[in-house]
């Protein structure tokens, strides 16, 4: 059996696009489903009179598709893509601050690159770089979250009235 020697950056980056690919697997797979039950589900309700007279069969697809679609799957896999995209940018700019401040310290052995605190620095500066790019993705997915199922059939039957 394989087993590092050791772990390295390259074993946190190759975890990281593993978890993105799960996730961005589910939310493709979850998004074609839910696609061809809103097709099914549009088609049931029709043909047992269950169907909202005000509601085109595409404003239809478009509310279930709304309010079902897998959104917390693709939010997962876009903020971790983001985090890894950033980091580069990330790394190099937390470098510069710290190699600043080295040299603000007149080189002092305490912040010197390597040791304790300068790993520290770069472990939790890089830490919340990621607590923030979280923040802002589950901003956006609580800001965009859906009503309920009768709020967005409503909405969506307003708007087939508008453009009809």
């Amino acid at each position: 059996m394989f087993l590092p020697s050791g772990l390295s950056f390259n074993w946190f980056i190759a975890s990281i696009v593993v978890i993105i690919a799960f996730y961005g697997i589910r939310a493709f797979l979850g998004y074609r489903s839910v696609a061809r039950d809103a097709e099914a589900d549009y088609i049931y309700k029709t043909q047992n009179g269950m169907d909202n007279p005000r509601l085109s069969k595409e404003g239809y697809i478009r509310a279930y598709k709304r309010f079902y679609n897998p959104r917390g799957s693709l939010y997962i896999a876009a903020t971790l893509t983001a985090m890894m995209v950033v980091l580069p940018v990330t790394l190099t700019i937390i470098q510069f601050l710290l190699e600043q401040l080295y040299q603000l310290t007149g080189r002092s052995r305490v912040v010197e690159p390597g040791f304790l605190v300068w790993q520290f620095f770069i472990y939790f500066l890089l830490l919340m770089s990621f607590a923030g790019i979280a923040y802002v993705g589950a901003r956006l997915y609580h800001k965009r979250a859906p009503g309920t199922l009768n709020q967005e059939m409503e909405s969506e039957s307003e708007t087939d009235i508008e453009f009809d």
